[in-house]
């Protein structure tokens, strides 16, 4: 029996949305090829890569990753060679076709290790941005797929021919629901009919401030909090019980992070380009909390394109709000949205990759 043709696919720990796995599986219902997903905690041990640990919690995270590479050598001989070697047996193992990367590390460490171990397989990086980084990519052959023609431009800037950069989107995927879907997934959650909010929320967003303004509107709006974070879940709660509030929701089960945002009406986010993404998908307006430098940068490409709303200070989320239910306002932000991601769907990006 012959064998079908492998892709391989990198990720790492800061990997959005289980993008991986969802690009395995549309690949595998094709039909014409085998996929092998590889993470962090197989091409470097936990221990080994503390360091990427400590930075996954910063807010320049990508970035501070990436620059690494200008650190001459800071991560040191033996244990970057172990993790150059890992990926390399890899890929000699499996004899994919092209390995794919879906994060900055796992992009990072891929070029490093074709570079020093001299692999000739084809690499591919799925580029998680809306506005190019201030790393340059031009030193490793690599195909882009990235998420718009600005970025591609950029790109080329650098001197990447522009065949190897194709403007596809990027392939975060959720069912959209018709209205009356909604409404009956609002009443399954135990939501009231008003407007619901879905606060995606992290640790260093000044989060309580901002639960706590929320909270002071009342019954005028619903509040979806979703956290990872057991800790952070436990202290909200017990905010919430303080202000004796009934329309409130903490959730921190990953498996119900799309279903609470499908059923809210507004998405307020720190910078993710995965949930911004799906809001777009949904149709859901976005107000999105500062966070970082080039977070920042990417938020005000999307307010120059009319898609979000920036909130600098968490005291600006509330009035951005009342502005959002204004009549008109939020349909205005919803239409840029699902024009914005129209074309982009994981399966186009299957496509093609099969098709190398």
């Amino acid at each position: 029996m012959q064998r079908k043709p492998i892709i391989l696919i990198l990720t790492s720990r800061d990997e959005k949305a289980n993008i991986s796995e969802q690009l395995a599986q549309s690949i595998r219902k094709v039909g014409t090829h085998n996929v092998v997903v590889i993470g962090d905690d197989k091409y470097g041990s936990a221990q080994k890569i503390t360091k990427l640990d400590r930075l996954l919690h910063l807010r320049e995270e990508y970035q501070q990753v990436l620059a690494e590479k200008a650190k001459k050598k800071q991560a040191g001989g033996k244990r970057r060679k172990g993790i150059h070697n890992r990926i390399a047996n890899a890929v000699k193992r499996y004899r994919p076709e092209l390995v794919l990367a879906v994060t900055p590390y796992s992009y990072y460490v891929l070029t490093e290790a074709k570079k020093k171990t001299g692999f000739s397989t084809s690499i591919f990086y799925i580029m998680p941005y809306f506005v190019l980084d201030k790393q340059t990519y031009d030193e490793v052959d690599t195909t882009f797929i990235v998420e718009n023609q600005d970025v591609k431009s950029a790109l080329v800037q650098q001197g990447v021919p522009s065949k190897r950069v194709l403007t596809m989107g990027l392939p975060y995927e959720i069912d959209r629901k018709t209205p009356i879907e909604v409404s009956a997934l609002k009443q399954e959650l135990g939501l009231p009919k008003t407007l619901s909010i879905f606060l995606n929320a992290g640790k260093k967003d000044g989060v309580h401030e901002l639960f706590r303004l929320l909270l002071d509107q009342g019954n005028v709006i619903n509040t979806v909090v979703y956290t990872g974070d057991n800790k952070l879940g436990a202290e909200l709660r017990s905010v919430a019980d303080s202000y004796h509030a009934n329309n409130v929701v903490v959730s921190q089960k990953p498996e119900q992070f799309d279903e609470y945002m499908t059923a809210c009406d507004v998405v307020v986010t720190r910078h993710d380009i995965a949930t911004i993404y799906k809001a777009f998908k949904l149709g859901k307006p976005v107000i999105v909390l500062s966070t970082g430098e080039h977070a920042n940068r990417e938020i005000e490409y999307l307010v120059h394109h009319g898609l979000v709303m920036h909130a600098r200070e968490n005291i600006e989320i509330v009035g951005l709000m009342y502005r959002l239910i204004e009549t008109g306002v939020a349909a205005t932000y919803v239409r840029a949205g699902e024009k914005w991601v129209e074309d982009s769907d994981i399966e186009n990006i299957t496509n093609y990759l099969v098709s190398i």
